[in-house]
């Protein structure tokens, strides 16, 4: 950071804590700011009535070490405000303590609460100084506000670009492909079910020709007002850059140019394949980019939405091969303001079921289905360990706890705000999603699996876990009565509850090979339903309901020779 920028402060800003730093009921305006690498870039947001979405945009210069030094930090702020966000904070009045609490005695909440995305930790504590002098409520966001790492999210990838895929979705639903072209030009992307795929960083547009000033004796500065105004002559002329340019300056736009649009169209064509046909599933409660859209942001996001378009916008010279591209390209300046956005829905949406949630009576939740993420290399990929809630337990000083069975037999007792996180893991992920065939999962090493698993367990919990191993254990009951023709099934299947099927045994062949397992669950909290099987030799599958009329087709021949014919149905 240069000398004319502000300093660090002695202290980090305050980060987010939920839900201590939800915004509070009734506040009618939100502000968020996000610390470029040259500007602030502001926007103030509705309330939760209207979903936080962002009302103005606006952007100013980096705060400097005379802005936070003066004794007058309600005159930087005003200095930094458009007439409407001022008008809120301290009416139309000039920016003073006293026109903040008259102004702030007319809102329901007088506090202003402020989000700021930031990787400069020098401005954002200049911010947050400003903002100490009014009564509001300063916030730095952190990366796992937008994604989690056990969706992807790595240590040093940028609160900015896990901001900008979580606007990106926001708007548009995962899978998200987002390119943002400023200092430094990236790419970030998703797959349906809304985990990172990862992404790649070069040099901006600027930054490769200064560089090529930099670097040689002879080559010219192009400056951005020289880019913008030979796009613009491009565009409006008819005429694009040809690709074995005449000049100088030409040959070096073009050749930037090119090396963008080429990759660009590399990294959407590995995108589609990857994101699209990935067997990840699509997560309860997330809308699906059905049109294949890609979003460009940032400084040079113009000439880059241009490049990647089909005829490359016709600012370079283009050879049509005939084929349609099979996405779309659109422009979007406030993507990260946007991702602020939809951290705030959701979060809004968390506190008022945890506190729906802690108003249930304790025995409510037994027999819940809930999920859970551990640092074990599953075999098909998905490291969300299933379980159900078994029982209330007494913990130490009388408070209730809760003891977990997971589906491969390991047990954990849990607090209630563990509990609402890991039920609502499972609201997210579901059930494991459907294999094709048994052939397709290679049989596990369970006993180190477990073990692994064993050891996360231990390692996540609050307080030490009580980790139970799984005993081989049968419950008999009477077996169940046969329909009596298998034409009768089907009318079973119809005429039935789903989760009147939960705990029935089933058999289906595979090669030959007849396999026995038990339905477990019915799932319907996204189209279409299925019935979760799982089979004695560990493997998973979903059925519809003509693969569950099928499978119990298929018992009723096969069923004598079931070896746990006798277990629960």
């Amino acid at each position: 950071m240069s000398d004319n920028n502000a300093a660090a402060a002695p202290s980090r800003a305050p980060t987010t804590q939920w839900p201590e730093s939800t915004p509070l009921d009734g506040e009618q305006m939100i502000i968020s700011i996000s610390c470029g690498n040259t500007h602030l870039h502001w926007a103030t947001h509705h309330g939760a009535a209207e979903d936080f979405n962002p009302m103005i945009f606006w952007r100013t210069p980096h705060l400097s070490a005379q802005d936070t030094s003066t004794p007058d930090r309600l005159a930087v702020l005003s200095r930094n405000l458009p007439e409407a966000a001022h008008d809120f904070i301290f009416g139309g009045s000039e920016a003073t303590i006293e026109a903040f609490d008259k102004h702030a005695a007319t809102r329901e909440v007088t506090h202003i609460s402020v989000y700021c995305v930031s990787t400069n930790r020098g401005q954002a504590a200049a911010l947050e100084q400003l903002f100490m002098s009014i009564p509001s409520r300063f916030y730095v966001m952190q990366g796992d506000d937008f994604f989690k790492r056990a969706e992807g999210r790595y240590d040093t990838m940028g609160t900015d670009r896990l901001a900008t895929l979580k606007g990106a979705a926001h708007l548009n639903g995962h899978p998200v492909l987002v390119f943002d072209g400023g200092t430094a030009t990236t790419y970030s992307a998703t797959d349906c079910a809304g985990n990172i795929l990862g992404g790649g960083i070069g040099p901006g547009l600027q930054s490769k020709f200064r560089s090529l000033k930099n670097d040689t004796d002879s080559l010219p500065h192009i400056g951005a007002k020289d880019v913008i105004e030979r796009v613009k002559e491009a565009v409006e002329s008819g005429n694009p850059l040809p690709i074995f340019a005449t000049n100088t300056q030409e040959a070096m736009i073009v050749d930037a140019f090119q090396e963008f649009a080429g990759k660009g169209r590399n990294v959407i064509e590995a995108w589609l394949e990857k994101a699209y046909k990935s067997s990840a599933r699509q997560k309860a409660g997330t809308k699906l980019n059905t049109e294949h859209t890609v979003l460009v942001t940032g400084g040079d996001g113009d000439i880059l939405q241009l490049l990647l378009m089909h005829d490359h916008g016709r600012i370079i010279e283009h050879i049509d091969k005939g084929a349609e591209p099979k996405y779309e390209v659109e422009g979007s300046k406030h993507l990260i303001h946007y991702g602020v956005t939809a951290v705030l829905v959701e979060q809004v949406r968390l506190k008022r079921n945890r506190a729906d949630f802690c108003e249930a009576v304790n025995a409510d939740h037994v027999g819940q289905r809930v999920a859970k993420m551990f640092d074990v290399e599953a075999d098909d990929g998905d490291n969300v360990y299933r379980g159900r809630v078994v029982k209330v337990v007494e913990a130490e000083g009388g408070k209730k706890e809760y003891n977990i069975k997971y589906d491969d037999g390991d047990e954990e007792d849990v607090s209630l705000d563990t509990l609402f996180d890991l039920m609502e893991m499972y609201r997210v992920h579901g059930e494991k999603h459907k294999k094709s065939s048994k052939k397709d999962t290679p049989q596990r090493d369970v006993g180190a699996k477990k073990a692994e698993k064993k050891e996360a367990v231990l390692s996540h919990t609050e307080a030490p876990a009580k980790v139970v191993k799984k005993q081989p254990t049968v419950t008999e009951q009477p077996a169940a009565k046969k329909a009596k023709t298998m034409d009768h099934i089907a009318v079973k299947v119809n005429d039935s509850k789903p989760k009147s099927f939960i705990r029935q045994r089933v058999s289906k062949d595979f090669d030959g090979e007849t396999y026995f397992g038990t339905i477990v669950n019915y799932d319907e909290s996204e189209p279409p339903p299925f019935w979760h099987v799982e089979y004695d030799d560990g493997d998973e599958e979903d059925f519809s309901k003509k693969d569950l009329i099928r499978a119990l087709k298929h018992y009723q021949v096969h069923g004598d020779d079931d070896p746990n014919k006798k277990r629960l149905n």
